[in-house]
């Protein structure tokens, strides 16, 4: 089975044809057009200039991926599309896109919620993970964790109380003038650290529950940087410098972590997924593969190209969901709830 998937949910615009087979999906196909360059002067993305390049990519992307992988449309067994959660204005162009090709070549049409495509791409390199999974979604509008049955379902454990971890790492690249987005520069920034900084004090709850929140890292980056001016202007290459962001990258790696092994353990879990954009990051990677295999947890984290929005992620989830329901009538939902 060839499936075409598309994703706009935020600000990349992809395409990807997907071939399922019996020993799972394999990769025909991938087109990703970043907007960095439009939304790095903002620090962040605009959601009305995202939404307006997308109509400007959406065929380009579409055309690329089918030539890449050697179909036309009439080839295809299904289309499937990001129907939600994400910025509706870009969600509407894939989504729309999606439903005229499909409503033209007579071609079975399917929406994917946005976070089971992050499920599935990790299907590419471990089609044959054990489940249950304790499954982290960690990105820049995300920081979930999920339990997993199988491939089609979720189970939300607990997320983020305030801010999603990628927002952190976004902000503080803001605030040392690093660029935008805030994550690999980071990144690269922890890696060539002589020393790290002073560590950051993890956030406490009244309810002694297992929880996340990154506020209150983002506050004191930023009050570092206002006792230190210095550091806004410092560049990358900057001691100081990388070892905040090493201090950082530490922090949310630790934090990140720190509930797995205890809700592994109560969940009888037998894997653990971690994907979004965040996954990305190489301390985050470095960390799970140890937690997993002290956990004895098989550990699946797609590779980078996979883990950032894509329409892989959306035609592997997209090729085990049927279709359900008259595609003509449905909506992009911003809000998108899992099961809906």
């Amino acid at each position: 089975m060839l499936i075409l998937g598309l994703e706009s949910s935020c600000d990349d615009c992809s395409a990807a044809v997907v071939e399922e087979t019996a020993a799972g999906p394999v990769l025909r196909s991938l087109v990703r057009e970043s907007q960095d360059a439009i939304h790095g002067p903002f620090g962040g993305v605009v959601p009305e200039l995202a939404a307006r390049e997308h109509l400007l990519q959406v065929r380009a992307v579409m055309a690329a991926a089918l030539a890449q992988a050697g179909v036309g449309l009439t080839g295809l067994d299904r289309i499937a599309v990001t129907r939600g959660p994400g910025l509706v204005g870009s969600l509407l162009a894939t989504f729309s896109a999606s439903k005229a090709a499909a409503w033209r070549h007579g071609l079975p049409w399917v929406g994917v919620h946005h976070l089971l495509g992050h499920l599935n791409a990790a299907r590419f390199a471990a089609p044959d993970l054990p489940f249950p999974a304790l499954v982290l979604l960690v990105s820049g509008g995300h920081t979930h964790l999920y339990l997993a049955k199988d491939w089609t379902s979720l189970q939300l454990l607990q997320k983020t109380r305030d801010d999603a971890a990628g927002e952190a790492f976004d902000k503080t690249a803001r605030m040392l003038n690093l660029g935008y987005p805030g994550g690999p520069v980071v990144d690269a920034c922890a890696q060539a650290a002589p020393r790290t900084a002073e560590p950051f004090t993890p956030p406490k709850f009244r309810d002694g529950k297992a929880s996340w929140s990154f506020s209150g890292l983002k506050t004191g980056v930023k009050l570092r940087v206002e006792r230190n001016p210095r550091l806004a202007e410092a560049g990358a290459a900057d001691p100081e410098v990388q070892g905040l962001c090493r201090s950082l990258q530490e922090a949310i790696s630790t934090w990140l972590l720190k509930p797995l092994p205890a809700l592994a353990q109560e969940h009888s879990a037998r894997s653990l997924v971690i994907s979004g954009g965040v996954a990305c990051n190489s301390r985050l990677r470095s960390e799970a593969a140890r937690l997993a295999a002290r956990a004895g947890l098989r550990l699946a984290i797609p590779e980078p190209r996979l883990c950032t929005d894509n329409g892989a992620m959306i035609a592997a989830a997209g090729a085990l969901l049927t279709p359900e329901g008259d595609p003509w009538i449905q909506n992009a939902d911003a809000d998108l709830k899992l099961g809906a």
